[in-house]
């Protein structure tokens, strides 16, 4: 038990009544009876949501090191959360497994496809576009898209970046809902 209050950053909390605890503690406790008998596989569903920024992160690092010697499957929808802890991920959408791979194979589902816009404070993100994240700066906002743009007097403003995890993970379930549809109207 020692070791694992130890593993769990927990030790100086041991004498501490479970109910006095935080979220992100009462987790880490959790994880620390999950590994009593030394599991080869570890399961967890959306470990750090609820937690604030600081814990997020120390149980990121938890996770990440529990996985040097045993699987961990991680269950979330926070992007940050793989991206900080995972090599390989799988995607569901609709019971069905539509990606596999490592986590540099899923950003690159977006290569070519991610892009800057810098727009004056009052025009909007072009609606061809998934708008990803805005930016808002003294001179205007930026905007952050995925997709593929149809308006030319758009793309010629449009400046090509890195696609992150999160790009990735939207650009494939772009081409999933264009394939969906596609099915559809094929039937």
């Amino acid at each position: 038990m020692a070791e694992l209050l130890e593993l769990v950053n927990l030790s100086q909390e041991r004498k501490r009544k479970l109910k006095t605890f935080s979220g992100g503690m009462k987790r880490r406790v959790g994880i620390a009876r999950a590994l009593i008998n030394d599991p080869p596989l570890l399961i967890v569903d959306e470990p750090t949501a609820g937690l604030d920024p600081e814990e997020r992160i120390r149980f990121r690092n938890l996770l990440e090191k529990l996985g040097r010697n045993r699987t961990v499957l991680l269950s979330t929808h926070i992007v940050e959360d793989i991206a900080q802890t995972c090599r390989y991920l799988a995607v569901q959408a609709r019971g069905k497994i539509i990606f596999s791979g490592t986590t540099s194979e899923l950003s690159r589902q977006a290569q070519g496809a991610v892009w800057l816009l810098e727009a004056a404070p009052d025009e909007a993100a072009p609606e061809d576009l998934h708008l990803i994240g805005v930016t808002h700066g003294s001179q205007g906002v930026t905007y952050r898209l995925v997709g593929e743009p149809n308006n030319p007097l758009i793309l010629q403003r449009l400046r090509p970046v890195e696609p992150s995890l999160e790009d990735g993970y939207i650009r494939l379930m772009q081409k999933y809902q264009a394939e969906l549809a596609e099915s559809a109207a094929l039937t």
